[in-house]
């Protein structure tokens, strides 16, 4: 099995800015949030030993994407790829099963991740960070495909860097980088990829554990909508939930794990077109494979 950082080092090496990030044409990427093998098992009063339903719907989704005529951009899986908080006993053979279903995957069809709070843990600390990137890579990047710019941030500093104010510093000093890259850049369109939402039906709810603090989500918000960025996609909730800041889209997509509400699991389509981005989110047996 292909180890999953150098598959993903080597799949988006390609996905670089080009012609200054002027409109190509359209395409499809794929996001798929929450893969977390072992939630099932503790929602049912396990102890998470138990992963098998999640490894089946993981293989289940790489089997779907790898039928999509034509193939998605890339793959986004936004967060949470498992369930066992670092330095537990859980945490090294369910990355080594994650991995393994995502070597399934089309080896043209890159993959792009995002760091969830379970990859990290709620504390992220200097340890859990080098754990997370030695197994899947850098936490935070940006790429750029057909002309569109693609941000990938590491949430888990906005809701708590108590352990990591250095690493969070960094972020943010290269987010508002991105974020300047985004407002004088040519490009279409600017996305946004995140585990933790910045909310998740109104901008003005109260803090919860699902969602990224009151005060730093208006500063995020106001920085994002002054940057032009369209949408942002997370995870998180295990839920499909959302809304509208100003012209910031807030999707929240739910699991192709464990459901902790009235959804199904499955994956988001995201279309982007020159004048707009759609996405719908399709249950793992009713994926469309054009």
């Amino acid at each position: 099995t292909m180890a999953f950082k150098k598959a993903r080092d080597r799949q988006i090496e390609g996905m670089t800015q080009d012609d200054e990030g002027r409109w190509h044409d359209d395409h499809f990427f794929v996001f798929l949030a929450d893969p977390q093998p072992g939630l099932i098992d503790k929602v049912n009063g396990g102890n998470g030993s138990t992963w098998d339903v999640e490894i089946k719907r993981t293989h289940d989704a790489v089997e779907a994407i790898n039928k999509m005529r034509p193939k998605p951009k890339f793959v986004c899986i936004g967060g949470d790829l498992i369930d066992a908080f670092p330095g537990e006993s859980l945490r090294d053979p369910q990355v080594s099963d994650l991995k393994s279903a995502f070597a399934d995957l089309d080896q043209t069809i890159p993959i792009v991740v995002v760091s969830g709070n379970h990859d990290v843990g709620n504390v992220p600390t200097m340890k859990t960070m080098s754990m997370y990137n030695n197994d899947f890579g850098e936490d935070y990047y940006s790429f750029w495909v057909e002309g569109v710019f693609y941000i990938v941030v590491n949430s888990q500093y906005m809701y708590n860097d108590s352990e990591t104010r250095e690493q969070s510093s960094n972020q943010d000093s290269w987010l508002r980088a991105q974020l300047e890259i985004a407002r004088l850049s040519s490009c279409q369109h600017v996305v946004v990829f995140m585990h933790i939402p910045l909310f998740l039906q109104d901008p003005d709810e109260e803090d919860s554990y699902f969602a990224i603090p009151g005060a730093k989500r208006m500063d995020l918000l106001t920085r994002y909508s002054d940057a032009g960025i369209k949408i942002v996609f997370s995870g998180h909730y295990h839920r499909n939930a959302g809304g509208f800041w100003r012209n910031v889209e807030v999707v929240v997509s739910s699991a192709i794990g464990a459901q902790l509400g009235n959804d199904v699991a499955g994956l988001r389509v995201v279309k982007v077109t020159a004048d707009d981005i759609t996405h719908t989110y399709y249950p793992l047996d009713g994926v469309p494979e054009r």
